[in-house]
Parts: C-alpha cells; structure tokens; sequence
C-alpha cells in the first residue's frame, strides 16, 4: 500500500532537538525540512506547504510566539510549539497564538510519536 505523501517543517535553534526531532518525524513517514531561525522556518512553510510544523518558542530572531500567527495565517498545518518556558502560561499563550498544541522540554520521543500518532496518523494511499 502506498503512503501519502507527508511533509513537516521543524523550526528549532537547538542543533541535538532538532536532530531528534528530524528522526522522530522520518520515522512516522514525514519529509522533512528543518530551520534553525524563525525566518528560515517561516519561508520554508511557505515553500514546503507542511501538514505539521514544530515550533520552538525560544528563536535566536524571532520569538516562537510571535511568529506562530504569522504561520497560521499562511498556513493550516498542525503547529506543535515546544519549549522549556514554564508549561501552563505557555500552553494558554501558544493556543491563543494559534497552536494545535504545546510540548514541554525535555519531553521524550515516545510523547512525541504519540501525539503525532493521534493528530497525523499514518494512512495508506488509495
């Protein structure tokens, strides 16, 4: 059975998150493009069209919280932010920006897989 062709746009200044990040998403069938600033990962939405981008809130250029509603206003991907910002005011912050969803670092790549699981599951192709 064919699969769907899946793509995600990782937008992290961290060089290890991202990584993991990259292996995570691959390994639940994402092409993957990654950003290392807020600007980088703002033109490759654009370009990419992702059906999930990562957003960490902590950009050396931008703040994550800035430019999740620039994203959402030019996208309608699934916008997972992640950071090591104290959780509940975050969460609050990041749903108001127009995230899907927030994830506190650290967090493990089982979490990870399992969010994705239940928001983007894996279907096959007609």
């Amino acid at each position: 059975m064919e699969m769907l062709q899946r793509s995600a746009v990782v937008i992290e200044d961290d060089a290890d998150i991202r990584r993991l990040l990259v292996i995570v998403l691959s390994g639940r069938k994402f092409t993957v493009h990654e950003a290392g600033t807020g600007a980088e990962g703002q033109r490759l939405v654009e370009a990419a069209r992702p059906q999930l981008i990562t957003l960490d809130l902590n950009l050396p250029d931008l703040d994550g919280l800035d430019l999740c509603p620039r994203l959402r206003a030019r996208s309608d991907a699934h916008i997972l932010t992640i950071s090591a910002r104290p959780p509940q005011l975050t969460e609050e912050q990041c749903l108001a920006a127009g995230a899907d969803h927030f994830m506190a670092k650290p967090f493990s790549p089982r979490a990870l897989r399992a969010h994705l699981d239940g928001v983007l599951p894996l279907q096959g192709a007609a």
